[in-house]
């Protein structure tokens, strides 16, 4: 859809996406008293034929790739264009998904950026609580920027805190930085402060996954403001990487990407946030709704305008 007509468009939330996200609030949500296995295997279930059908949809192809001691699933498009690549960071709560459930949003980056892209399977919680999926992260970011410096970085809510956080810890080292991030409704302050959690209208998040999302994962005792856990507390200035952000109006963390996104412009940084209206967690993962591909050809065009 050309770019002229997408605010006209989606002024209104579509009618696919109003009947997903009745359908959604009607649900229960998960049951986290279940083992945490169980869930994944669910997770994994429930999202196997999006996965299958943007396989071949994009014409993407998949191989594996150990990086710094890591699996990554490297996702090629059918048409690559130069040298450009994008590691893509997973989300779940640090806790589920993978980055094959994810391909309904990298597969779809893939094909509209002509980028080969790296997804680690980063280690999960409770069996592997902070720090470890962020070292493996960084591990991985740093050794793919040394191969390629023009690479660009993007996550998706927990990985979009990784992403963040790795990058306020290369820079801490001196090390390369990726040219860009995008970010899609990332969890950049896990106190999650703001009304977006008060009012709790996502029909995707619910605070009682939250609660068992950060239960699992942050140590006791641990610094909640540090900004390897909440990387909105980071140091943002004139030379970090531009950020593009991706929310909606019914998001659980649309509060903490607006604060991202004041915070980034008032310490001279560049960050571009997008609200859609209606929209909830990580909306692009739905590829049935038309905000969904709207969404992410957004985000492709800025992720190809900084290769």
């Amino acid at each position: 859809m050309p770019r002229k007509n997408i605010n006209q468009e989606f002024a209104k939330i579509s009618l696919e996406a109003e009947a997903l996200a009745a359908h959604a609030t009607a649900t229960t949500g998960r049951d986290f008293r279940q083992p945490i296995s169980e869930i994944r295997a669910m997770s994994r279930d429930a999202s196997a034929q999006a996965t299958n059908d943007v396989i071949e949809a994009t014409g993407v192809s998949l191989s594996e790739r150990m990086i710094e001691g890591t699996s990554c699933l490297v996702i090629d498009p059918p048409v690559p264009r130069g040298n450009r690549e994008i590691v893509y960071l997973f989300g779940g709560g640090f806790s589920l998904g993978s980055p094959f459930e994810d391909l309904p949003i990298s597969a779809k980056l893939a094909e509209k950026t002509g980028a080969r892209i790296i997804s680690p399977h980063y280690p999960l919680a409770p069996e592997h609580p902070f720090p470890a999926a962020l070292n493996v992260c960084e591990d991985v970011i740093s050794a793919l920027l040394g191969e390629n410096p023009e690479a660009c970085l993007c996550g998706e809510s927990a990985g979009g805190n990784l992403a963040l956080a790795s990058v306020h810890r290369l820079r801490a080292r001196g090390q390369r930085l990726p040219r860009a991030l995008a970010l899609m409704s990332p969890w950049v302050d896990i106190k999650n402060l703001g009304d977006s959690g008060v009012a709790q209208r996502d029909p995707f998040l619910r605070a009682s996954e939250i609660e068992v999302f950060r239960s699992f994962y942050i140590p006791d005792n641990a610094d909640l403001t540090s900004p390897d856990l909440s990387p909105i507390y980071g140091s943002f200035d004139d030379q970090f990487p531009p950020v593009f952000v991706t929310s909606g109006t019914r998001d659980y963390l649309l509060s903490g990407c607006v604060r991202l996104d004041r915070l980034m412009r008032e310490s001279g940084a560049t960050c571009n946030l997008r609200v859609w209206e209606g929209m909830w967690h990580v909306f692009e993962f739905y590829p049935s709704i038309p905000e969904a591909e709207a969404s992410i050809t957004e985000v492709a065009e800025f992720l190809v305008g900084k290769f």
